[in-house]
């Protein structure tokens, strides 16, 4: 529990108090709807320049650095402006060390629209993935790698943290890791566990991001409280939020959810009155953002050009330049050391064929008329075989998402519903790329897919929130189309003309009808049960993992399958692992295959050649196989496992089985 308050705090306070470089009113709070992309912005501010500076570059030196340039941030908005009037205060002047407080507090119904959607997401969120030991899939891993390098090496540098942890080509050159910077501040911290920060980051921290951004965008482009809170609860439950963490893939969840506020503090700085300040702050959002996790800028783009068409304000072009220019050097502070290394990403620029080449049909059945890309939590994904149709929560709601989705397109008749004009831009433009970029070969799709490396269901991830935010609008009109009706052919339905109730309404029982079919267990629980099959889900991982820790001699190492997630006892007890490795020398070869070669001769696996002396070499005390997964792709076979004379049995909790190595294990021909 600790270890969650810290990571929540540590995520979103540096970011938060970057929210008083401007005067009290909307505009600071839709820069605290943006902080974790903030302190993420700060986090690459610290990270890019100790280092240049000659400077200890640590987490926590790290996380000083985002603090102490947020407190002269504060303090240099007090001192170059002090004439800056106060939002519905003209004629005042705000004091040097006075945060005036008063005309920032919401109205009730924001509070409770804001608190009850994100109740819902959190809700969701903890159905999906609490309880588990440690999040799902292999990347979750190799990001918890990153994180614990960093503390162990005491340096946030890429090439201090980045480790061969799940094949043999470590990531050195360039790697977003701004967020492992992250959860090695709340571990270090706390005293916690890695794990646990990096969930708090899938259950609550990028809910409540997606809650405020969200919920801010709807209501300054004048949606109602209700509406705004239907908006923000949505993608709870539709589109394919959870299903961005089935391979552990933290920050492709939580960037989409940044990129919200990021697009409206983009659009308030080019059409608001503090453009350089907004601008400032939206380009070292942005920075944080494509720190984290690179490609989710582009939703910001096209979301902050939707705003930007329908935020209040005469558009100027004065005041367009400057908040250009502001966002042009906030983000390029904080990216400016990384840029070399970010141009050179070969990861990102490899290409890719195209999934359906030359086949428009299926390419626009996949992206447009799959009934599975609308079912609730995107899950399975498109293109399956597995669809669960015959389930009547998954049937009914699938009927009422399409029937909404379907009228979502009259958000360009109705004036009350340009609040989802942006939402509904994304929606076709990415599609659009998405169909284009599955069909074609050209060296122009193959260049934009790599961005996402070719993977289509990246794509779809990356606007999850488009799903739930455009099924809001059509119920909003359908509710409106109804109200225009009564008004028209009933006498006494006059008074509803100008009434706000039929698109709350409607909003409203959509929103609660979808919530209650996600809710029954029939609906949610086929994905949590996927991902309890990709990560360690009871407690005998964490009995074994803290025998490991109080068992382990110093300087020894401990050798896992990595298939069944055991290399968290690497990342949160800190216990060396066979795998999961610093970068490997250029000079030495056989370094990694080495590796694989002690893991063969130890499981006694068929035709593997003598790697006595490699255990030896890598000082392997204990090979621990098991969990709750059976083994794939020739890892090990248990039986033989259990009868070498190269290991001992001496410690097992479930299924889990720890084995010392003997000196049959050990066996070196060339050692003395």
């Amino acid at each position: 529990m600790l270890t969650s308050v810290v990571a929540l705090v540590v995520a979103v306070v540096p970011g938060a108090l970057l929210g008083f470089v401007l005067p009290p009113g909307r505009y600071r709070w839709a820069v605290w709807a943006s902080a974790p992309a903030l302190t993420l912005g700060l986090t690459s501010v610290a990270m890019g320049w100790l280092p240049k500076l000659g400077l200890p570059d640590s987490a926590m030196s790290v996380l000083v650095v985002e603090v102490v340039l947020a407190g002269a941030a504060i303090l240099a908005s007090r001192l170059v402006a002090r004439g800056l009037p106060s939002v519905g205060n003209p004629g005042e002047r705000p004091r040097l060390w006075r945060f005036r407080l008063r005309s920032v507090r919401p109205r009730r119904a924001d509070i409770i629209g804001v608190a009850v959607s994100t109740a819902i997401n959190v809700s969701f969120g903890w159905l999906m993935l609490g309880g588990l030991i440690a999040p799902p899939g292999w990347d979750a891993m190799h990001h918890g790698y990153f994180s614990r390098r960093i503390l162990e090496t005491g340096s946030a540098t890429v090439s201090s943290a980045c480790s061969t942890s799940i094949d043999s080509i470590p990531t050195c050159g360039f790697y977003p890791a701004a967020a492992n910077v992250s959860w090695a501040q709340a571990a270090q911290l706390s005293g916690g566990h890695i794990s646990q920060a990096m969930t708090t980051w899938s259950i609550l921290v990028g809910p409540l991001i997606l809650v405020a951004g969200v919920y801010a965008a709807v209501r300054v482009l004048r949606g109602g409280p209700v509406v705004a809170a239907c908006a923000a609860a949505a993608p709870a439950f539709l589109g394919p939020f959870w299903f961005s963490a089935v391979l552990g893939r933290i920050t492709q969840l939580t960037g989409p959810c940044m990129a919200v506020g990021i697009a409206l503090l983009v659009a308030l700085a080019l059409r608001g009155p503090h453009p350089v300040r907004l601008g400032l702050l939206a380009g070292l959002a942005s920075a944080g953002l494509i720190m984290s996790h690179t490609y989710d800028i582009f939703l910001a783009g096209v979301l902050a050009l939707g705003f930007l068409l329908l935020v209040d304000g005469p558009p100027a072009l004065r005041r367009s330049a400057a908040g250009t220019g502001a966002a042009a050097v906030g983000g390029l502070v904080a990216v400016g050391p990384f840029l070399a290394a970010l141009a050179g990403a070969n990861g990102e620029r490899a290409s890719y064929a195209a999934a359906l080449p030359g086949q428009f049909g299926k390419a626009f059945a996949y992206w447009v008329t799959d009934p599975q890309r609308y079912v609730l939590f995107g899950f399975p994904s498109p293109g399956g075989g597995d669809f669960q149709l015959s389930v009547p929560t998954i049937r009914g709601a699938l009927v009422l998402t399409i029937a909404c989705l379907v009228a979502s397109p009259l958000c360009l008749v109705f004036r009350q519903l340009r609040w989802a004009r942006p939402w509904l831009l994304a929606g076709v433009v990415f599609t659009a790329v998405g169909i284009w970029t599955t069909m074609s070969n050209s060296p122009s799709a193959a260049f934009v897919a790599s961005l996402w490396y070719g993977s289509r269901e990246r794509l779809r991830v990356l606007i999850f929130p488009v799903y739930g935010v455009l099924t809001v609008a059509g119920a909003v009109a359908v509710g409106l189309a109804v109200q225009w009706l009564l008004v028209r052919l009933v006498a006494r339905a006059a008074r509803l003309r100008e009434s706000a109730a039929p698109a709350a309404v409607a909003a409203s029982v959509v929103v609660l009808s979808l919530a209650v079919l996600a809710a029954i267990p029939a609906s949610w629980r086929p994905l949590r049960t996927h991902f309890e099959s990709l990560a360690p889900v009871d407690g005998s991982y964490r009995a074994v993992f803290q025998w490991l820790a109080e068992n382990t001699p110093p300087g020894k190492a401990i050798a896992a399958d990595r298939r069944h997630y055991l290399a968290w006892f690497y990342v949160d007890y800190g216990v060396p692992g066979l795998f999961g490795i610093e970068p490997v020398p250029a000079a030495e070869a056989d370094y990694y295959s080495g590796r694989s070669r002690a893991w063969d001769w130890l499981v006694d696996k068929k035709g593997a050649q003598p790697g006595g002396c490699e255990v030896r070499r890598f000082d392997l005390e204990y090979l621990v196989v098991g969990g709750g997964l059976e083994p794939t792709g020739g890892s090990y076979d248990p039986q033989r496992v259990a009868v070498s004379d190269r290991l001992a049995l001496v410690h097992q909790v479930g299924t889990l089985k720890i084995y010392r190595v003997t000196e049959a294990g050990r066996a070196c021909r060339s050692a003395g």
